[in-house]
C-alpha cells in the first residue's frame, strides 16, 4: 500500500513556500513585494503565468533582498519552523500507516529543498518541485526550478517516475486539500480530501484563489491606513471632527457613490451586452463589483480579475471581457478629457497653464509623426485586444454612461465642501478638482495614487480660498470614500462563492 500526502495544507499549516517568504522579508516586506509583482499576479490570475513562474520570481525577489547570512539562519531554521506547523492529525494517521507497513511519501509543489528536512524528520520519502540552492542566489545567480511544478498531473507523474510504476487504485490512499491534489486523489481508491479519518473522502471542486484577491486589498488597505497614520496630530484630530460632523451626511454622499457605481455597472452591461454576454443578475452584478477590490492598484490593472472571476464563475469567454475591460479605459480616459477640455478654460484656476496646453499638444504630435513607424508595429500587435465592431459601437452610450457617473463623483467633493468649508465653490469646480487631481494621482504609478491626489486635492481647494486646515480632511474623507471604503466592500464580497458558478479549471 502506497501512502501519498500533500505537505502544504495538507500536513503543515500553510505553505512552506510562504514559510520561507514571510521569514526572509516580513509581512510589511512580503506586502510590498506582492505588490511590485502585482503584474505576475495578475497574469497569473489571468491564466498567462503559471504558477511555477510566479513562484520563482516570488522567492527570487526575497532571497536577493535578503542577507546570505540571514538567507543561511532562515533556512536552518525552516525545517524546526514547519515540524511546528504539522497538524496533529495528519501525524497521527502517517503513524498509523508506518505502523502498517505502508510506503509513505510526500507529494508536494513546495521546492524539494525546503520540504526534504521536514520529510527526514517524519522518516517518509519526498517528492517535491526541484531548485536550485537558495543559499547560491545572487545577481548573476538567480533562483529557479529545475523541474515542473509538482502539482495537477504532475504529482501523478513524479510518483510513477519515483516508484517505477504507477499504483493501481486500490493500493494508493492519498491525502489532500487542493486543487493541485486533484489527480492524485482521483487516481486513488481510497482518497481523503481535507480528512484523516479511516472513511475515504472524495475529492470536491471549490472556488479557485478566492483568498487572493482580499489578501491584496488588504495589503492596499493597510498602505492607506499608513498614510493616515503619517498625518501630522493636529491633522488628525481635524480629520476625526470632520468624520463626526459628516455623520448625517452620510446618506447623501452614499447616495452618489452608489448611484456613481450603478452608472459603471450600468456601462458594463452596454459593453457586454453588444456581444449578448450575460445578462442583469445578481452573479453578474458581483462578479463585476469584485474587481473593484484591485481598483487602487496602479493604472487600475487589478480589475482585470474580473475578468478570471467571471470567466471561471460564469463561464463568460474571456476575449470579450478583456475587450470591455479595455473598452471601460478608454470611456474613463474619453469622459475624464471632455470634462477638463470644457471646464478648464472657465471654472479651474489654472494659473497659466492654459497657454502652454496648445504647444504642449503641437509637440506631442511632432513626437508621434517622428515615431509613427516605431509605434505601428506595436499597435498592431495590441489591437487585437481592444473592442471591435458591435462593442465598438457600444462605447458612445458607454461614454455618455463614464460623463455621467464621473460628474457624480465630483460632486462628492462638492457636498463635502458644503458640509465642512466656510467658503462654497461650484459644483462644476469641485468636478474639474476631483478629475484634476485624480489624473495626478493616476500619474504617480502610487497605489490609487496614495498621497498625490490628496496633495492636488488641498493645492487646487486652496486656490479657491480653501485653508489647508480644512481642505485636508476634506481631500482625505473624500478618498476613505472612494476608493477605500469600495474596496473594503468589495473585498469582503470576494470571498463569497457566486451564484450559478461553473466548475473551475486546474490550473497546472
Amino acid at each position: 500500500m502506497i501512502a501519498a500526502f500533500d505537505c502544504d495544507g495538507t500536513l503543515i499549516k500553510g505553505d512552506a513556500t510562504r514559510h520561507l517568504l514571510l521569514a526572509c522579508r516580513g509581512s510589511l516586506g512580503l506586502g510590498l513585494q506582492l505588490l511590485r509583482l502585482m503584474p505576475e499576479l495578475l497574469a497569473w490570475r489571468l491564466g498567462r503565468r503559471s504558477t511555477a513562474a510566479v513562484k520563482e520570481a516570488l522567492v527570487n525577489q526575497a532571497l536577493k533582498a535578503t542577507p546570505l547570512a540571514v538567507r543561511q539562519t532562515v533556512l536552518e531554521r525552516l525545517e524546526q519552523d514547519l515540524v511546528h506547523q504539522l497538524r496533529p492529525q495528519a501525524v497521527a494517521r502517517l503513524r498509523w500507516h508506518q505502523q502498517q507497513g505502508h510506503r509513505c511519501l510526500i507529494v508536494s509543489a513546495s521546492p524539494e529543498y525546503l520540504i526534504a528536512p521536514l520529510a527526514r524528520h517524519l522518516d517518509v520519502e519526498c517528492i517535491g518541485t526541484g531548485c536550485t540552492d537558495p543559499l547560491l542566489v545572487a545577481a548573476d545567480h538567480p533562483f529557479r526550478l529545475t523541474t515542473a511544478n509538482c502539482k495537477g498531473p504532475e504529482k501523478l507523474r513524479r510518483l510513477e517516475q519515483h516508484l517505477g510504476y504507477l499504483p493501481p487504485p486500490e493500493q494508493l490512499e492519498a491525502y489532500g486539500d487542493s486543487r493541485g491534489d486533484r489527480e492524485l486523489l482521483l487516481a486513488s481508491g481510497r482518497p481523503h480530501w481535507r480528512s484523516f479519518t479511516a472513511t475515504p473522502v472524495a475529492y470536491r471542486e471549490t472556488g479557485s484563489g478566492r483568498w487572493l484577491i482580499p489578501a491584496v486589498a488588504v495589503v492596499l488597505l493597510s498602505l492607506a491606513g499608513v498614510g493616515l497614520l503619517k498625518l501630522e496630530p493636529a491633522a488628525r484630530i481635524q480629520l476625526a471632527q470632520a468624520c463626526i460632523t459628516l455623520v448625517r451626511w452620510l446618506p447623501a454622499l452614499y447616495g452618489l457613490l452608489a448611484l456613481s457605481y450603478l452608472g459603471r455597472y450600468l456601462r458594463w452591461r452596454l459593453l457586454l451586452g453588444s456581444c449578448s454576454i450575460g445578462t442583469w443578475s445578481w452573479p453578474d452584478l458581483l462578479g463585476w463589483f469584485r474587481g473593484f477590490a484591485l481598483t487602487a492598484t496602479p493604472g487600475k490593472l487589478g480589475e482585470l480579475s474580473r475578468v478570471q472571476e467571471l470567466h471561471e464563475g460564469l463561464g463568460y469567454p474571456r476575449l470579450p471581457l478583456l475587450h470591455a475591460f479595455a473598452a471601460e479605459r478608454l470611456c474613463d480616459v474619453g469622459a475624464v478629457m471632455i470634462w477638463l477640455a470644457v471646464l478648464l478654460p472657465g471654472s479651474l484656476p489654472v494659473d497659466g497653464v492654459g497657454r502652454w496646453l496648445v504647444p504642449i499638444a503641437l509637440i506631442s504630435m511632432l513626437m508621434v509623426s517622428l515615431l509613427w513607424r516605431r509605434l505601428v508595429r506595436p499597435w498592431r500587435r495590441w489591437r487585437k485586444h481592444l473592442p471591435q465592431g458591435a462593442m465598438l459601437r457600444a462605447c458612445v452610450p458607454a461614454l455618455l454612461a463614464s460623463l455621467a457617473f464621473w460628474g457624480c463623483e465630483g460632486l462628492l467633493l462638492w457636498l463635502l465642501v458644503q458640509a465642512l468649508a466656510p467658503t462654497d465653490i461650484k459644483a462644476t469646480t469641485a468636478i474639474g478638482i476631483t478629475l484634476l487631481s485624480g489624473t495626478a494621482g493616476m500619474a504617480s504609478s502610487l497605489p490609487a495614487g496614495l498621497g498625490v491626489n490628496e496633495a492636488a486635492t488641498v493645492l487646487l481647494l486652496g486656490q479657491q480660498g480653501i485653508p489647508a486646515s480644512i481642505a485636508l480632511p476634506i481631500a482625505v474623507v473624500r478618498r476613505l470614500i472612494t476608493p477605500w471604503s469600495v474596496v473594503a466592500v468589495a473585498a469582503a464580497l470576494a470571498v463569497l462563492p457566486m451564484a450559478g458558478q461553473v466548475q473551475p479549471r486546474q490550473d497546472t
